[in-house]
This record gives structure tokens, C-alpha cells and sequence, in this order.
């Protein structure tokens, strides 16, 4: 229908409805001009929490890993002094391999010794008996005997002997710790009284002194 004016009634709605959103348009705009502003406000405050989520958590774990490291350390103690005494004893047993092995050169250089005399006496029994020089046998004979001959006569005994025969030198750990004690135990430098050819108490092998040389007693 068409007023007096001649304006439609539903063109009167509309205006009327446009008008309305209109004023909710100029009502809703500062409150829409603040819409970039509180996204960002959101963004950061979920960052926020985020990161106090993630610190929180992190310190959890800090704290928990702590207590652990503790813990686990209250033991070491322990196992340390067990390992200590584990490298003493093998200390003091690898000394006492070492000292047996020197007291078997020492005999050994006693018996290399007897084997000398008897070569000896029985060489310059020989050489007089066919009215020649004596005085080049003992250093002949000597070539023959000491250090060289007791290391051999050692090797026979106990063929390929080592101080670490048998043990498991695969794992570094377990060769390190080997060597460290062997070295400490045994150190290369002191050289052991069996590897002297003659024992403690016998005189060193020498030659016979050239009877020119030392003179015959007056008659």
C-alpha cells in the first residue's frame, strides 16, 4: 500500500531496519576498532601462559632430575670405596706375581751360575788337556749365560706369561684400569734383582784372571 506521501510501506520497514543497524553500526565501532588490539592482548597472554607452562614444566623436571643425581650419588661412595679396595687388591696381588716371578730368576741365576762353573771347570779341564790357552773360555762361556739365559730358562717354565694373561683388555675401561695398576704395580723403570744373572749372595761371573798376569807363588 502507498501512503498519502507515496511511499510504500515496506520501503518504510526497510528504511526503519536500515536506520536501526545503522545506530548498532555507530554503537558496535569502537568496540570493533578494538577487536586487532585485544587479538594481540589474547596472543600475548596465551604466549604468557604458555611460557609459564613451559617453565614450570622445565623446573619440574629440573627438580626431579635433581633429586635423582642425589640419590644416585649417595651411592657413590660406596661403590667407590669398593672399587679402591678391588684396585688394592689387584695392586698387592700383581706386586706378589712380581715378586714371585723375581725370586724364580733369582734361582734360576743360581742355577745358570752352577751350569757356568761346571762349563767352565769342564772347558779348562779340556783345553789344559790338550795343552791350550785357557784364558779366552770364560768370556766365551759368559756369552752363553746371564741375563739372557735366565729370561729363557724363565719363558720355559711358564711359556707366553704376562701379568694381564687371560683378562678381558677389550673394554677401554677395563684396559685403562689394568694399565694404571700394572704401572703403578710394576713400573718398568725398577728393574728386579732377578734379572741379575748371579743370586744375592753370589759373587758375579768373571773371568779367570790370565796366570801371566796374576803371577805364579813363590816356591
Amino acid at each position: 500500500m502507498v501512503n498519502g506521501n507515496g511511499i510504500d510501506e515496506g520501503f518504510q520497514e526497510r528504511l526503519r531496519q536500515a536506520e536501526i543497524a545503522e545506530r548498532e553500526m555507530l554503537r558496535l565501532q569502537p568496540l570493533a576498532a578494538e577487536a586487532p588490539q585485544l587479538r594481540l592482548q589474547q596472543a600475548k597472554a596465551q604466549k604468557e601462559e604458555e611460557r609459564v607452562r613451559t617453565k614450570e614444566e622445565a623446573l619440574s623436571k629440573a627438580r626431579f632430575s635433581a633429586q635423582s643425581a642425589s640419590d644416585k650419588q649417595n651411592r657413590v661412595p660406596e661403590l667407590l670405596g669398593q672399587a679402591a679396595q678391588a684396585v688394592i687388591e689387584l695392586y698387592t696381588l700383581l706386586k706378589d706375581v712380581d715378586s714371585s716371578r723375581r725370586q724364580a730368576m733369582d734361582a734360576l741365576a743360581i742355577a745358570d751360575r752352577v751350569d757356568y762353573d761346571i762349563e767352565l771347570e769342564e772347558g779348562e779341564e779340556h783345553e789344559r788337556s790338550l795343552d791350550r790357552d785357557t784364558s779366552g773360555l770364560a768370556y766365551a762361556l759368559a756369552a752363553r749365560h746371564g741375563n739372557g739365559r735366565v729370561k729363557q730358562l724363565l719363558e720355559e717354565l711358564d711359556p707366553e706369561f704376562s701379568m694381564l694373561r687371560g683378562c678381558n683388555l677389550d673394554e677401554p675401561l677395563f684396559r685403562d684400569v689394568a694399565n694404571f695398576v700394572v704401572r703403578h704395580a710394576v713400573p718398568k723403570e725398577a728393574a728386579p734383582q732377578a734379572m741379575m744373572v748371579n743370586g744375592p749372595d753370589s759373587a758375579p761371573i768373571e773371568p779367570e784372571p790370565d796366570p801371566k798376569e796374576a803371577g805364579e807363588p813363590d816356591s
